[in-house]
């Protein structure tokens, strides 16, 4: 997944935290290439747990932030709902996510290729 491309050692098990995420939207803001005029954010996050909920957002207008109890259905499901006449660019890393991108129509790209291009 993207995270693993942003958070390095004991960081990467602390993913679903607040102050990871904000890291990794601050990253994401630096990024630019005029064919994607859109960004979106996606992070897992189960409704039935108690931890006290936040919700990490950026200033950036082409950037939205969600939270769902499946990212990866979430994900899937936009880009099945926006084929063919929007095409999608999903990051990843993760196979399966891929392929099911894939076949619902949507591209991918690695989390280090798009960090390459997030200053």
């Amino acid at each position: 997944m993207l995270h693993a491309g942003v958070l390095v050692g004991r960081a990467r098990a602390e993913w679903w935290k607040e102050a990871a995420q904000r890291r990794l939207v601050e990253r994401v803001e630096q990024f630019f290439n005029p064919i994607y005029q859109e960004i979106w954010i996606v992070f897992d996050r189960r409704e039935d747990k108690k931890e006290r909920a936040f919700a990490v957002v950026s200033a950036d207008p082409r950037i939205q932030v969600s939270y769902a109890p499946s990212a990866d259905d979430w994900i899937v499901e936009r880009v099945s709902k926006l084929f063919p006449r929007r095409l999608v660019t999903v990051v990843t890393a993760d196979r399966s996510l891929r392929e099911r991108v894939r076949h619902a129509g949507g591209m991918y790209c690695s989390p280090l290729q798009f960090l390459a291009h997030c200053g």
